[in-house]
């Protein structure tokens, strides 16, 4: 006796899973083209996915699909008219796979094999093909405004138009989702036309309330929330604005022009707020991956935020695409150096240099180059060539001096660097700092009158310049001994500047020069204090001399 074998049910299971499944998807899809809810648009996509996990052989399920990503900016064409074949191909007699698959071709202007899917389409239901005839007449007549354009491809647009026209009018289908269409459309016609009215009379207020009212009761909410986004921008209410553009990006699910309008709004009144930008941008490289802007974009942010590694990878990406941009070049090297991996930064540079796409950029990119010589390498004679060659490159020469004398002062020559600092002032006799620069040589030099000349000049320049103070102080004290002058100036410094370690211990020595030892015991001891915040000097140097204070 054989025993009766459980029939398998799976495949029939399977089937009726994608059956229901692709009504509830098609339902969400039909509300979503009513009325642009991104909700109904999630809907439709997921039950699109779960049809096609149930039964990859939906041809429906790849077409519509694909129509839904491509219009919301998740796909590209390229991934679209793959779909569509993958539906012809499970199925080549179904006339809405053809169809679709004609129309993303139409849009890469392959227009030939566009046509012939369209005709095949019309071919297998010629009396419910009014809306293929129709987009068929459309390729056509943008076929005409290219070089491929003919008076018979004209001819049959206009023929396509008058069929699909009259066939349109014995499809019930159509004509339902026609009329709903045309209401909702009339609907967002009006409250935009009104509105747009009243803001050309400068009412903008009733205009913005017009939108507010249109939320509720259209389709395409994004072009509403954009519109009060504008009008809340004009009346600088920015906090409005940026909320109405936040709700346009989310109810367009994202679309590219609305998510490109937030990010410059936002870059132009609230530059600090990183991590929108970054969100925003991150969203705009998920749908056009192949933008190296954004990726560039996006690593400036990232640097911003002193997320070092990130911005090291966005800018990798942007060179993906444009291997030879000098300025993604310059933006990595920078991320490098942040990262203190400078062999890396010292070849990216000197590629951007190589490509020099304009000499004044060129020159901040061969100071950049040379700062990383000089300070990092030690390696003066590669800084000064560099800086050399930045001088012709630019019109702007006196940062270039004053670099070229700072590197001739870290080799000691005291010479070069008072040439140099004094060629700065040439193009440039408003820096305070290289006229401290130039102090500092003359002082290294004991020329003590054109050191004070100098400080005294960079103060009188900029009265808030604690630097410069400290050092006159340092003159007056242990140059010409004039312990009560050099108080003054050590003081003025800690008043711009109350964490100046270093001028805190200088008050120190000059109240001890005075004999005040209990003054200069409370400067050394807050000097102490703040170096352990803020090291500036040794704090065995600053101990010793609290001490040595109280020896007997």
């Amino acid at each position: 006796m054989f025993k009766q074998k459980t029939p398998d049910n799976s495949h029939a299971d399977s089937h009726s899973g994608s059956n229901r499944s692709m009504q509830l998807a098609q339902a969400a899809h039909q509300r979503y083209l009513l009325h642009s809810s991104s909700e109904d648009l999630t809907t439709a996509i997921n039950f699109y996915i779960e049809a096609l996990k149930n039964n990859p052989d939906t041809p429906n399920a790849y077409f519509r699909l694909a129509s839904l990503l491509h219009d919301n900016g998740q796909i590209g064409i390229e991934s679209a008219i793959e779909q569509c074949r993958r539906a012809v191909d499970i199925d080549p007699k179904n006339p809405n796979a053809h169809m679709y698959l004609g129309y993303f071709l139409s849009l890469k202007n392959e227009f030939v094999e566009a046509s012939e899917h369209f005709k095949t389409a019309i071919k297998l239901k010629p009396l419910k093909s009014s809306r293929t005839r129709l987009v068929l007449a459309l390729t056509l007549l943008e076929k005409t405004k290219t070089k491929q354009k003919s008076f018979a491809d004209f001819s049959s647009a206009m023929y396509y138009i008058f069929s699909g026209s009259l066939l349109f009018l014995f499809d019930k289908a159509n004509i339902k989702m026609f009329a709903k269409n045309l209401a909702d459309d009339l609907s967002f016609i009006k409250y935009r036309a009104f509105g747009e009215i009243l803001e050309k009379t400068h009412n903008e207020v009733s205009a913005y309330d017009m939108y507010a009212s249109a939320l509720d009761k259209t389709k395409n909410k994004a072009v509403f929330y954009e519109k009060m986004a504008q009008i809340a921008k004009k009346k600088k209410r920015f906090e409005v604005a940026l909320e109405c553009y936040q709700n346009a990006v989310a109810l367009s699910n994202a679309n590219p022009m609305c998510v490109v309008s937030a990010i410059e709004f936002i870059e132009e009144h609230f530059p600090d707020k990183t991590d929108e930008l970054i969100d925003l941008y991150t969203v705009l490289t998920a749908q056009n991956p192949d933008i190296p802007r954004c990726y560039y974009e996006l690593g400036h942010l990232y640097l911003k935020k002193e997320d070092k590694m990130s911005a090291v990878n966005a800018f990798k990406l942007a060179l993906e695409y444009e291997k030879e941009n000098p300025f993604y070049l310059n933006s990595l090297a920078f991320a490098y150096v942040q990262l203190e991996q400078y062999d890396s930064a010292i070849e990216l540079y000197q590629k951007a240099l190589n490509l020099n796409p304009d000499n004044e950029w060129s020159a901040v990119v061969a100071q950049a180059l040379a700062a990383i010589y000089h300070q990092v390498k030690g390696n003066f004679d590669a800084a000064i060539s560099m800086l050399q060659n930045a001088l012709l490159l630019t019109k702007d020469k006196a940062p270039i001096y004053q670099a070229i004398a700072d590197v001739y002062y870290d080799m000691e020559d005291l010479d070069k660097a008072i040439e140099f600092y004094n060629c700065s002032l040439d193009g440039d006799c408003a820096n305070p700092k290289a006229y401290s620069r130039l102090a500092m040589a003359y002082w290294e030099k004991d020329y003590i009158e054109k050191a004070i000349i100098y400080y005294s000049k960079a103060i009188d320049l900029d009265p808030e310049y604690d630097i410069a103070y400290n050092n006159l102080g340092v003159i007056f004290l242990d140059g010409l001994g004039d312990a009560k002058r050099a108080l003054a100036y050590f003081e003025n410094a800690v008043d711009i500047n109350p964490n100046y370690v270093l001028a805190h211990f200088n008050i120190g020595r000059a109240y001890e020069v005075m004999e005040q030892k209990i003054d200069a015991a409370k400067e050394y001891q807050i000097a102490l204090n703040l170096n352990k915040i803020n090291p500036e000097i040794e704090s065995q140097m600053i101990e010793d001399m609290l001490y040595k204070l109280f020896e007997a």
